[in-house]
């Protein structure tokens, strides 16, 4: 009876201690975590980053990672390349229950800041491509799919006169299948899904089939963006164009296809109802920038199709990745047709895919 006793007193310590352990390390592991994510930031080339806190979500296969900031090193630059309330990393059980170990990402609320300055240090407008390699440590299981909820992508120029920010809110994406296999999915392409706001006003969206696994690009893209208002754009104008506008609203349609190393493509913009010169308001302007707007303005009127009160004109490209064609004469020829001919009409041509990239130079 004793030894009983001792057996049973030994595995009640025993499983009391596997516990204590275990909620130890539990209460430990979000620590651990941080600790690790932040040091991984810190790795980042010209970059550096951290998060303020981890959660855990054991029974779903989970854990998020809150207030993440990823900041130019050198401090020249007044806001961060990358922000975050909330990235969750989790196991897709579907797949899991058949066999295959792949992950989704979610993102809530992130922000990406682009910025041109003066100098190379003052400006952030690309992303190290060693960045890949840090952000499949932070978690290494294949991604099949990840979500961006409430996105921002912002353009910023705080050293022109005016000072420029460009913005897409509201940015809504849904990546699919990344994991570019059949036994994920019924297909082997990967698609991707974007809607967003730009400047409070115009829509953006962008829908793209693609294969992330073949060596040279390989996708079809179709891109809108719809009825951005050029007067929300005036700061963006007046520091690149030195001029504004008093109305108008600007639209653009745009396809593209790439395969073996080649891709082909057209973007189509519209310019409609713009007003240049208002000669109440304008006539107090410096007189060289009145003479530019007047010049800007006349040049509008000439290619703007009366009935449709649009400029527009088609911009064919195509070539090998590093050495592009544009095509020059016929973007000329579509806008004369469009103000004279032709109006072009809005929205995609569908004129555009993968089987019609050419292989020749």
């Amino acid at each position: 009876m004793s030894i009983l006793k001792k057996i049973s007193r030994t595995t009640l310590i025993v499983i009391i201690s596997i516990v204590v352990l275990l909620v130890a390390l539990r209460l430990a592991l979000p620590s651990i975590i941080k600790h690790a994510v932040n040091k991984k930031l810190n790795e980042l080339p010209d970059y550096t980053g951290h998060i303020d806190d981890v959660d855990l979500h054991i029974y779903r296969g989970a854990y998020a990672i809150n207030g993440v900031e990823i900041l130019k090193r050198n401090g020249k630059v007044p806001v961060p390349f990358f922000s975050a309330g909330t990235m969750e990393f989790s196991v897709e059980w579907r797949q899991l229950f058949r066999g295959h170990l792949v992950a989704t990402i979610r993102i809530f609320h992130p922000m990406v800041n682009f910025v041109q300055g003066p100098t190379k240090e003052q400006s952030q407008t690309t992303a190290d491509k060693r960045w890949q390699d840090k952000v499949k440590d932070l978690f290494p299981l294949k991604i099949n799919s990840f979500k961006i909820v409430d996105g921002e992508i912002h353009f910023r120029n705080p050293y022109s006169d005016p000072k420029v920010d460009v913005f897409v809110r509201d940015l809504q994406v849904t990546a699919t299948n990344l994991t570019n296999s059949l036994k994920v999915a019924k297909t082997l392409a990967s698609n991707l899904n974007a809607t967003g706001t730009i400047m409070g006003s115009g829509r953006f969206k962008v829908d793209v089939d693609l294969d992330p696994f073949r060596e040279q690009p390989t996708f079809n893209l179709d891109m809108q963006l719809t009825n951005v208002s050029l007067v929300k754009l005036n700061d963006f104008l007046r520091a690149y164009a030195k001029f504004d506008v008093h109305k108008g609203t600007f639209n653009m349609y745009s396809e593209v296809a790439a395969r073996d190393g080649r891709y082909e493509g057209y973007l189509k913009p519209l310019l409609k109802d713009v007003e240049v010169v208002k000669w109440k308001e304008d006539i107090k302007k410096p007189v060289f920038e009145l003479l530019w707007k007047v010049v800007v303005g006349a040049v509008k009127d000439i290619f703007t199709n009366p009935p449709k009160e649009q400029v527009a004109t088609k911009v064919p490209f195509s070539g090998s990745f590093g050495n592009t064609s544009v095509g020059v004469w016929p973007s000329i020829w579509e806008l004369i047709k469009n103000a004279f001919i032709q109006a072009l009409m809005p929205g995609l041509d569908k004129t555009i895919s993968m089987k019609d990239v050419s292989k020749k130079d």
